[in-house]
Order: structure tokens, then C-alpha cells, then sequence
């Protein structure tokens, strides 16, 4: 059995892929996140001082 694989079937193939990954960028970027962590609190509280 020979595959046959022409230069169209590589431009259709590659249209597709980047037609699924067009619609799944938008589909991600469109979902709503989460929050950002809150950059005005340190991760690591300094020595001697309360963590709330």
C-alpha cells in the first residue's frame, strides 16, 4: 500500500490544524481566570511580624 500525500493534502491538513488551534486560543482566552495574587502582600512574612 502506497500513501499518497500531495501538496494540497498538506494545505488542507494545515488549514484545519490551524482552524482547531484558532478556535481553542479563543475558546481559552475567552474563559474567565483566576484572580491575580495580591503583589501588595509578601508570600513570606518577615521575622517578628504577625501573619494575619
Amino acid at each position: 500500500m502506497q500513501v499518497m500525500c500531495s501538496f494540497s493534502l498538506l494545505l488542507r491538513l494545515a488549514f484545519w490544524l490551524w482552524v482547531v488551534a484558532l478556535v481553542i486560543g479563543v475558546a481559552l482566552g475567552g474563559a474567565p481566570g483566576t484572580a491575580p495574587a495580591n503583589p501588595g502582600s509578601p508570600a513570606v512574612a518577615t521575622h517578628g511580624k504577625e501573619v494575619d
